[in-house]
């Protein structure tokens, strides 16, 4: 499957102190009628957990970074999971000390989070199991055609 679409619109905003990223990325894109686009997002954050997938295990290794750390680099896709509105997204973060980390990020408290939001036009993606990777993704281009 390919899709091809145009921005509909953009979204920008602050998430709150305190609440976690995720989940107010998840919220404000709900909030909206968001529902397929792209994420960027910079700011500052603690207790970070983000992890690691392990392809043999099919599994996530996840570690957490509870100092504060400033965010270099937060992106993600929008698209649906079991009719709801799901925000895929991956971090960099860095200590005080440059150290950089990065993952999917699955928590994370908020300092500051400056967030734009591309939404799409057209219809959503939407995710399926995928039996051979074990995730939930969108569907494969068609390659041969």
């Amino acid at each position: 499957m390919r899709y091809e679409g145009e921005v509909k619109r953009v979204l920008m905003g602050r998430i709150p102190p305190g609440e976690d990223l995720v989940v107010g990325v998840k919220t404000f894109l709900a909030r909206e009628g968001v529902r397929n686009g792209s994420v960027s997002i910079i700011g500052a954050l603690r207790n970070v957990k983000m992890g690691f997938y392990d392809q043999k295990k099919a599994a996530y290794e996840d570690h957490t970074i509870a100092d504060e750390v400033e965010i270099l680099h937060c992106t993600g896709n929008v698209s649906m999971l079991d009719g709801e509105t799901f925000a895929h997204l991956h971090v960099m973060v860095a200590d005080r000390e440059g150290h950089a980390w990065g993952g999917h990020l699955f928590e994370a408290e908020v300092f500051v989070a400056e967030c734009i939001v591309y939404e799409f036009g057209g219809e959503p993606l939407v995710r399926e199991k995928d039996d051979l990777t074990g995730l939930t993704l969108w569907p494969a281009i068609d390659l041969k055609k």
